[in-house]
Formats: structure tokens, sequence, C-alpha cells
């Protein structure tokens, strides 16, 4: 009777480590709202000069109205009083919960992998001579407009562009597009703004250390051609990125 208790508590015991295993999680779908992709495109009409200047592909709503909302940005009298119009269009128009299925599919697809990227980013950032910012909780949050992917640095949230297909910009793997945008969150404020690198500097930074980091689990994985590629010969190696603050502060006294 004793050795049946007993092998009922290991039992238990067992039971709630795996079930509490395949609970936890750093990566947090997001179903889209209206509000959400309203704000989408009201930051997109927002930043449309930027968004051009640096030649992104962009994605709005095909409609009479966002063409006279870019035309008003252009010209700078585009503001807060423009997202009531924009609301009334995604909700009269344009959204659809179903347009969204297929990629969020495809992410749920990917948890396991973005939660391995996550913990070795945190178990190795101790050993590196910046700070690695990271949340308890990344929110993957979906949209149908913008220019690629999109991040917060305070909020810890990932905006992913897709499309009523499920398909993604640049590469057919979303994981590639998240762990992308984490490491925007994650050297945002120690590296980035701390010392106010170029956009392309930026973006090359944070490539490289994806492509340093994970090239062998995200072998297609591509670096940009963006900013000056002079920092490659100081940044080329995984174990660069231990250095990284030194590195940077020497680059931009050049």
């Amino acid at each position: 009777m004793r050795l049946t208790k007993l092998s009922l508590i290991a039992f238990s015991i067992i039971s709630f480590s795996c079930k509490s295993q395949t609970q936890v999680s750093r990566i947090e779908i997001v179903q889209p709202t209206i509000e959400q992709e309203a704000t989408s495109i009201w930051r997109t009409i927002n930043d449309i000069v930027f968004f051009e200047k640096q030649g992104y592909i962009i994605n709005l709503p095909k409609d009479s109205l966002i063409d006279s909302l870019i035309m008003k940005s252009k010209n700078g009298t585009f503001g807060n009083e423009d997202f009531p119009r924009i609301y009334a269009l995604v909700e009269t128009k344009t959204f659809n919960q179903e347009n969204y299925e297929q990629a969020i599919k495809k992410v749920e697809n990917q948890l396991g992998l973005l939660n391995e990227f996550v913990s070795e980013i945190g178990s190795e950032k101790h050993q590196w001579d910046w700070k690695f910012n990271m949340f308890d909780k990344y929110k993957v949050v979906f949209t149908l407009y913008g220019t690629g992917g999109s991040y917060d640095p305070d909020e810890g949230i990932i905006t992913l562009l897709t499309n009523k297909e499920g398909g993604f910009m640049k590469y057919t793997n979303p994981a590639y597009t998240i762990i992308h945008e984490i490491t925007h969150m994650g050297m945002e404020y120690s590296i980035v703004q701390k010392y106010n690198l170029a956009h392309g500097l930026k973006e090359r930074l944070v490539d490289t250390f994806v492509y340093l980091m994970f090239k062998e689990k995200l072998p297609e994985y591509k670096i940009q051609n963006m900013g000056d590629g002079s920092i490659d010969k100081y940044l080329n190696k995984k174990k660069d990125i231990e250095s990284l603050n030194s590195i940077i502060s020497e680059f931009v006294k050049k």
C-alpha cells in the first residue's frame, strides 16, 4: 500500500513538472484588434517620409482616405486628430480576424525555437560588457500594415507584418524577424541610444548579432547591406559580442 502511495506521489510530481515546463513561455501571441491595426496604419503614415527615404516597402490599405492622409503627412499637417478616421476605415472595411490565422499558426510552430533563443541570450549576457535588456514576456502583435517588423523597447512588444496568406517580409520563417526585433530591444538603450547610432549602423549591428549568435539554427539569416561595413572587421565572431560596448565606443571615435 505504501509503495502505491509513493508511486502516486512521484507520478504527481513528474506530471506537475512537465505541465509547468510546457506552460512557461517567454513569447506571448496577441490576437490582433481594430485599435492595434489602426495604430499601425497611423504610425506608418506619420513616418511615411522616413520610410520612403530608407527605401522600405510600405503596406497600407488601398483607399482614397489613406492617399489623402499620406499627403497630409508629407505636408506636415497629419496628427492625432486623424486617428478616428483611420479607426473607422479599419472597423468598417478591412478588419477580419481570419486574416491573421495562418500567420499565428506559423509563429506558434516556432515558439520552442524562440524560447530557446531567449534562454541562450539570458544565459550568456552576464559575460558581456553591455546590458542586453530583456523582458519576462515578449508580446507578438500581428499587422497587415507597415514595413516589416517593429519593436517597443519599453514594453517588449514586437509588431510583425504579415498578409492574409500568412506570409512574412524577407523570411518565410517568422522566427527570423522576431529574434531580430528582440535584439533591437536588447541593445536599444545600452548601445544604440548611448552612442546615438545612425539607422543603418543600428540595423547592421542587430543583423550581425543575430547572425553570430544563431547562424547554425537560422541558416538563411542575412546581414542587410546597410550602415558602415567597416564595422565588420571588429565584429565578426561570436566572442566579439562580449566586447560590443568597447568595440562601438572605439568605432564611433574614428
